[in-house]
């Protein structure tokens, strides 16, 4: 009668490594609950430093303003007021502001450890092979979303200026702090989602979703859908703005084909002769 050797502690290791750990609902859950606590306890800090330095945040926020030409800042010219200034029209006003203000840098303070957490999530799910992509997956989302944010904080000025004078002169443009903080938050929003749709493309060409053949024939309709998506993300649906998203996803797609191209390249030489 064969006898079947007992299973030792690597071989159990082994296993949990390459099918992922084994957990009850319960488990999960309890998990996610530890998860979730641990990203509230992260964005409540950021949030309260952000509020200690809300007249710096807000200093910079007003920056993209402050760039217009000194006659598209008609509230200067108004209150006899040399600042660069904004006002609000209702008593909640400055406070929702101040708000908004301290949210900037909690996001960006509490993202690092907030991917991190659901980084640790999801790894003890994934197989051995995947875990690799799982912490440059996180960091990708966090470099790109900034990256896209900050790029529209440089570009909005230019916005503006479209927009503000696109009236002519017979319009006086007295721009309300809340409304105008939404504003930049909205667009510097959207911009750093539309900086993501590269890395989900790049997800779905490593788990063999879409290739490099599939990706040139769809050419020009990704061309037309980046452009049809900037129109539908941006808040101003102006021209300028539209244009300066649309631009940077197309590089993002034509970079997504060499991408594809380079994976299949090793795939195929990862092929037994």
């Amino acid at each position: 009668m064969t006898q079947t050797a007992p299973r030792s502690d690597s071989d159990s290791y082994e296993q949990e490594d390459e099918f992922g750990a084994q957990m009850s609902l319960v488990e999960h859950l309890e998990e996610l609950r530890s998860r979730i606590f641990k990203c509230a306890i992260a964005v409540f800090i950021a949030f309260a430093i952000g509020f200690v330095f809300r007249d710096t945040l807000f200093d910079i926020l007003i920056g993209p303003y402050c760039d217009l030409p000194e006659r598209l800042r008609a509230a200067s010219g108004v209150f006899n007021d040399e600042r660069c200034s904004l006002i609000v029209t209702n008593p909640l006003g400055a406070f929702f502001v101040t708000l908004k203000a301290a949210a900037v840098l909690a996001i960006a303070l509490a993202a690092p450890p907030v991917c991190y957490q659901v980084w640790r999530f999801i790894t003890p799910g994934l197989r051995a092979n995947e875990r690799r992509y799982a912490l440059p997956f996180v960091v990708l989302t966090f470099v790109l979303f900034s990256g896209g944010a900050v790029f529209a904080y440089y570009v909005i000025p230019r916005g503006l200026q479209f927009l503000v004078g696109f009236a002519g002169e017979n319009i006086v443009p007295l721009l309300d702090a809340d409304q105008y903080i939404s504003f930049i938050l909205k667009t510097m929003l959207g911009f750093g989602l539309s900086f993501l749709a590269p890395l989900a493309l790049a997800m779905l060409t490593l788990a063999g979703v879409v290739d490099a053949h599939s990706l040139r024939r769809f050419h020009a309709h990704a061309i037309f859908g980046a452009f049809v998506l900037s129109a539908i993300i941006t808040p101003t649906q102006d021209p300028f703005t539209m244009l300066v998203m649309g631009l940077p996803l197309v590089v993002f797609f034509e970079g997504n084909i060499v991408f594809a191209m380079i994976v299949e390249r090793r795939r195929s030489r990862a092929l037994p002769a």
